[in-house]
């Protein structure tokens, strides 16, 4: 009668300790999937200082995108409804309160390259290429525009477009 208790107690006893361990390897899992989540940033930007890339960014968005798409990146007024004095549709918001934030990165990149008629020729707006803008400030503004989206929308976006 004592030997049986004795056994179910050693055979307790390696239960927790392989319960912790397994815990402990799932907490580890844990904690390095929330800093790779942290620690994103578009692909083109990796292994680079990112307030630098971000401040770039902004001074690339200030310099050719603020008129349309407004101070910080909240786009125009009744964006989704309203056309301007041309007829065309107007700026979106690119600070995640929009619908830029469902697209790639490779796709966002290529629509500030070439402008909304290489996705869709018969897009009504003014988003023209911007063939003056070097890939590196493309990326940049990119950068600077997932900097500013909600926490919730960048963890969308990062398990959507930037997790490996």
């Amino acid at each position: 009668y004592v030997t049986s208790h004795i056994k179910i107690i050693i055979s307790m006893e390696k239960n927790i300790k392989y319960n912790f361990l397994i815990n402990l390897i799932f907490l580890a899992l844990f904690i390095t999937f929330c800093t790779q989540i942290t620690n994103a940033s578009i692909p083109a930007n990796k292994n680079k200082n990112l307030e630098e890339v971000i401040t770039a960014g902004i001074n690339v968005y200030e310099a050719n995108c603020i008129k349309c798409h407004k101070a910080d990146l909240k786009g125009a007024d009744n964006w989704k409804t309203n056309r301007d004095e041309d007829g065309h549709r107007l700026a979106p918001p690119l600070n995640g309160y929009g619908h830029s934030w469902h697209h790639s990165p490779e796709q966002i990149f290529n629509t500030i390259r070439y402008g909304s008629i290489f996705f869709e020729p018969n897009y009504e707006g003014k988003m023209n290429a911007n063939d003056k803008l070097t890939d590196e400030e493309i990326w940049a503004v990119i950068e600077y525009m997932y900097s500013v989206w909600p926490e919730d929308v960048q963890s969308k976006y990062t398990e959507l477009y930037l997790s490996d």
